[in-house]
């Protein structure tokens, strides 16, 4: 059976859209980046060959500033052809990102008190 990601990367090419490229790449990008580099980073913008992704500061930009030639073949084998040809990236300050529960340290879960 096939992954659901690599079912959409091939209905996606057909669109040749850059918001359509760039919604199934946000969305398997934990994938293809990991967990970890995928958790300060994000792609921004697909066109002309050309991928942009966020990293949520300059520590990370330049940590995976040697990465682009291994994040360009992964997303060119995920979507099964030649969608990227340069990896740019950019500093962006960190938005308001979906955490589970589990995984925020800032959580307080309510506790409600026994009535005596």
């Amino acid at each position: 059976m096939d992954k659901a990601g690599d079912f959409l990367g091939k209905v996606v090419r057909r669109f040749d859209r850059p918001e359509a490229t760039l919604a199934w790449l946000s969305g398997v990008w934990s994938t293809i980046a990991g967990q970890a580099l995928a958790a300060h980073t994000q792609p921004i913008r697909c066109q002309s060959g050309t991928l942009e992704v966020a990293a949520d500061g300059t520590a990370w930009q330049q940590q995976i500033e040697g990465m682009k030639r291994e994040l360009r073949d992964r997303v060119n084998r995920a979507w099964g052809g030649n969608l990227v040809s340069d990896v740019q990236f950019v500093t962006q300050k960190p938005g308001p990102r979906h955490l589970t529960l589990e995984s925020d340290n800032t959580h307080t879960p309510f506790i409600r008190r026994r009535r005596a």
